[in-house]
């Protein structure tokens, strides 16, 4: 779930977001979270592993095997958002299929270089436009779109390669790169991130 999930979306806010910007902070924050969790974890069973990136992470701090179990903070509501996301994951995957599918016959290269449009019905709708533009932030694809689907037999997934040129620093393929002659190659949400107030991220 981390490697495969969690942290492959988060590489976006990390890599993309302004340095102090509160998505890139926030995701900072949840890593500092997990990592003191899991090095405790994993000391029992990788002993040296754990002990060299507890050094590096709390290098004034004694060593890891003097520590406790760490307490993670409660997070209101949590099994709701557990259930939410375990929804969205589902959709993912149906997503990463049709893309797999798209990569071996040639269409697109990586995820970013399609656009998927998900038609959708009842509480899944509800969820998946709930998420606004962060939904190609899930799902790692540079445009992803909702549109009602009228039964749960009418659901479906639409992805194609874009026809956008493919941004120099992000590389999400945007119809918004080159639009500020002054910054070149890229797109309109990293020249908002490097030069102005930055993009707005609420879930992904």
């Amino acid at each position: 779930d981390l490697g495969a999930f969690y942290l492959d979306v988060l590489k976006d806010r990390l890599y993309t977001c302004g340095r102090e910007s509160p998505a890139r902070r926030s995701a900072q924050n949840a890593l500092y979270h997990v990592t003191q969790s899991l090095l405790r974890l994993m000391a029992p069973v990788l002993s040296f592993t754990a002990e060299e990136a507890w050094k590096i992470f709390r290098p004034a701090e004694d060593t890891v095997f003097a520590q406790v179990y760490y307490r993670l903070p409660e997070v209101p509501g949590a099994e709701g958002l557990l259930a939410r996301w375990r929804s969205l994951r589902e959709v993912r995957s149906k997503v990463q299929k049709i893309l797999e599918n798209h990569r071996a016959a040639g269409e697109i290269g990586s995820s970013l270089q399609a656009e998927v449009d998900i038609a959708a019905s009842g509480e899944r709708l509800e969820l998946l436009q709930g998420l606004g533009d962060d939904l190609r932030f899930v799902l790692i694809t540079s445009r992803a779109g909702v549109i009602p689907a009228a039964t749960a037999a009418d659901e479906s997934i639409r992805a194609v390669s874009s026809k956008h040129r493919k941004c120099e620093r992000c590389w999400h393929y945007r119809a918004d790169v080159d639009s500020d002659p002054k910054h070149p190659g890229i797109c309109g949400r990293c020249v908002l991130n490097l030069y102005g107030a930055g993009e707005p991220r609420s879930f992904a």
